[in-house]
């Protein structure tokens, strides 16, 4: 079953603007590569993080809102945690998914 995720990403505060858009391009490659399919995609730019994070202060914040299996974000997780440029990530379910799968569901039976 398709569902739809949020990909939050703290990139690290020290990238042009070149290295911000060849990671997000590489983000998107992954995605796909797991048949995962982009639906949006929101740069926050830069941040101050609550806490340091490997020596950084600030982070470039970006959403990734991607639709997928439920093998697909942990085979995410799984490629993200090898690139260095990435300080954190995040990947949630969207809420309204899981209802409307309970009552297509009950309609179905």
């Amino acid at each position: 079953m398709v569902q739809e995720y949020d990909l939050v990403t703290v990139a690290k505060s020290d990238f042009s603007e070149t290295g911000r858009t060849e990671l997000a391009e590489q983000i998107k490659k992954l995605i796909a590569a797991e048949k995962g399919e982009i639906v949006d995609i929101k740069d926050w730019g830069k941040r101050e993080l609550a806490y340091e994070i490997k020596r950084n202060t600030h982070g470039f914040y970006t959403i990734f809102t991607f639709k997928g299996d439920a093998k697909t974000p942990q085979a995410i997780s799984t490629k993200l945690n090898l690139l260095e440029e990435v300080l954190r990530f995040l990947i949630v379910r969207k809420e309204g998914q899981k209802t409307e799968s309970r009552k297509q569901r009950v309609e179905g039976d």
